[in-house]
């Protein structure tokens, strides 16, 4: 619930106020009740009485004592710490790019991962199973209560709609028009949610933002994610902007002079010429009137290999790779114009090519030279999709939804 819009019930208050305590103690583990009273603006007397109760819920755990901070006349202080014993959460990577799933704990440490089938299922029942054999193993390796598994999280790249927690659009076209969320839910009896990757990316963000610097992502951020193709959405105040759109529109911008054939089959998208799709091809020695390929067909070790390279310097992947990112770089001035963003979140596969940074820092750089700007900073992110989705999992069972699990354990 946003307070700041809505009238607010004790109850929906008390939840609030036990989700801000929780996400500090998550963001800064070995703060004390009287740092985090003065960090959120609480008064220690309820910051402790929500921290009994988080710790009687087995949500938190008390660490050691130490000195009181100044004005405090040499009082003790207990470190708290997230439990990584109290509560577990499972995610769900459905990407072309990775497609994993895994058990976190609420400290954010994975307790084990598998990978799914490489041959991507055409049939949606038979992706459903992969996943729930997947976790069924993660249970069981892992021994963790089932009472614990506080929720499940998907990610895939595509449109969501949030109210009815079905895919709209994704590039896993088995995907299409299900409910991978709620199905998975029926057959675990836990909650679940479905989200783009872009947004996924970028409440990760959020949370390693204020994990390691203390403070709120304020004003606008644009996330960009880029694999074999390129997604675009847009956070407020380190929350996602959620329109129901699909986020790989961006992608299929048309580029004056672009040849190349666009998964969508029509010619010269940015996607072609500027994410891995088109990066591939030209690696590939492809003519830009071969054939398009489609989704399906996009192998996710080639991709990786094309990273590798580039790592590695190999001349022909650093060149393509730094022409790319100049062209995305500069194509980017034209999709922020409007909403002057405070900075640009680069994430996905390609984020690990130093050559495809590079160029979209230079592309950026001289496209606002022309308007005699700065541009916006570009944060590289260093989360892959599957642990962008654990904290998608943490952020919206912990922090998000109301916290019955700790009130009624507490009760």
């Amino acid at each position: 619930m946003d307070l700041r819009s809505h009238g607010a019930s004790v109850g929906a208050l008390r939840d609030h106020n036990l989700a801000l305590v929780l996400r500090r103690i998550i963001a800064s583990p070995g703060s004390s009740r009287t740092e985090i009273a003065a960090r959120i603006g609480l008064t220690d007397a309820a910051v402790s009485r929500i921290t009994r109760d988080l710790i009687e819920a087995g949500l938190v755990r008390e660490g050691k004592e130490v000195p009181g901070g100044p004005g405090q006349r040499g009082r003790r202080q207990v470190q708290l710490a997230p439990d990584g014993n109290g509560a577990a959460f499972v995610a769900v990577s459905l990407t072309i790019s990775d497609r994993r799933v895994s058990i976190v704990d609420l400290a954010g440490r994975r307790r084990a991962e598998a990978a799914l089938p490489l041959a991507l299922p055409r049939q949606y029942p038979r992706l459903l199973d992969d996943v729930a054999t997947a976790v069924r193993g993660l249970l069981s390796r892992t021994r963790i209560a089932r009472p614990r598994i506080l929720g499940l999280a998907v990610a895939t790249a595509g449109a969501v709609d949030q109210d009815s927690g079905r895919v709209a659009a994704s590039s896993l076209s088995v995907l299409e028009g299900r409910s991978p969320s709620v199905d998975l839910s029926d057959r675990f009896r836990i909650p679940g949610i479905v989200e783009t990757i872009g947004n996924t990316f970028g409440l990760a963000e959020a949370h390693r933002a204020m994990r390691d610097s203390g403070g709120d992502m304020a004003g606008p951020s644009l996330v960009i994610h880029v694999a074999f193709g390129l997604g675009v959405s847009v956070m407020l105040d380190g929350q996602p902007v959620r329109t129901g759109g699909d986020e790989r529109t961006a992608g299929h911008v048309p580029v004056a002079g672009g040849m190349g054939r666009c998964v969508c089959g029509a010619r010269g998208c940015l996607m072609t010429e500027a994410a891995g799709y088109g990066i591939l091809r030209r690696l590939s020695g492809l003519a830009v009137d071969a054939p398009r390929q489609g989704w399906d067909e996009m192998r996710p070790e080639a991709l990786r290999d094309a990273v590798a390279r580039a790592q590695a310097r190999e001349d022909s992947t650093v060149a393509t790779m730094a022409a790319a990112g100049d062209l995305l770089g500069e194509r980017l001035f034209d999709i922020a114009s409007v909403l002057a963003p405070r900075r640009i979140m680069l994430g996905g596969p390609l984020s690990g090519a130093p050559s495809f940074v590079a160029g979209m820092e230079q592309g950026l750089s001289r496209a606002h030279a022309r308007v005699g700007t700065e541009p916006p900073p570009l944060r590289v992110s260093v989360i892959d999709y599957l642990q962008a989705t654990e904290l998608l999992a943490i952020e919206e069972f912990a922090l998000r939804r109301p916290l019955a699990f700790a009130t009624e354990t507490a009760a």
